[in-house]
């Protein structure tokens, strides 16, 4: 029998970027994007947090994407309506016709101190063991904790240089890294590795049409984007660590 009332737990972050809502359970790391009628449908639930005042979708369909988020546990069962904050707009979305969604490929390496590399290669050795250590399902949560305990040790903003090196310094030692080292890993090292000095950035993780993909990059206290192509400002702020007014909360 399904619940009465629904609503989003709050370790679940949702955005709408345009043609489609990106929706990401970030204790397990799953994701889904809804469309249209069905994208509509969760901004009418967010409102009323009750499955029966929706209209986005004929019942059969709402019956069925309902059991489709339950399980994903990006829908949760309430003993009574608990509404949630609608998905937030991403940046104005216009299509890039093809030109805008390689551009987040890896750029061409900078030199970097042999010492620099070697601590940069121990913060990125513990975030990868971090998201190893466990169950599949719950790396991204691991990951969370860390990044959250992190920055709650950290006394001062990171200057742009001092990120702009930390984020140089990763990539260094991504490269000699035997195991997977894209966006997530990378940008989660480089707040670890700002942190051993108290130095503190913004961990960003978000969504982006066209096609619809997720990224995680890093930002100074004036949310300046740190060694980030142009690109990076089509994506809207799913979560930040720290958490920011506007980025990363679901209420």
């Amino acid at each position: 029998m399904s619940p009465r009332y629904l609503t989003a737990p709050a370790h679940v972050r949702a955005v709408d970027v345009g043609p489609s809502t990106v929706i990401v359970n970030y204790r397990t790391g799953r994701a889904e994007t809804l469309i249209g009628p069905a994208a509509r449908w969760w901004a009418e639930l967010a409102a009323s947090g009750d499955p029966a005042a929706t209209t986005a979708l004929d019942e059969a369909s709402a019956r069925t994407l309902r059991g489709q988020l339950l399980d994903a546990g990006l829908l949760a069962p309430s003993p009574r309506p608990e509404p949630w904050s609608p998905p937030p707009n991403g940046p104005a979305w216009e299509a890039s016709w093809g030109t805008q969604e390689l551009a987040a490929g890896r750029p061409e390496p900078v030199p970097v101190p042999l010492a620099a590399t070697v601590l940069a290669g121990t913060a990125l050795a513990l975030v990868l063991a971090v998201l190893a250590a466990g169950p599949r399902r719950g790396r991204v949560a691991r990951l969370s904790r860390l990044l959250t305990v992190a920055a709650r040790r950290t006394a001062r903003p990171a200057t742009v240089e001092d990120a702009r090196r930390a984020v140089h310094a990763v990539r260094k030692a991504g490269l000699l890294a035997p195991g997977r080292v894209a966006c997530l890993e990378e940008s989660a090292a480089v707040l670890m590795l700002l942190a051993v000095s108290r130095r503190r950035v913004t961990w960003c993780h978000g969504a982006a049409a066209d096609p619809v993909r997720l990224h995680a990059w890093v930002e100074t206290d004036d949310r300046e984007r740190i060694a980030e192509p142009p690109s990076t400002a089509r994506f809207a702020v799913l979560r930040t660590i720290p958490a920011r007014d506007n980025g990363g909360k679901k209420r």
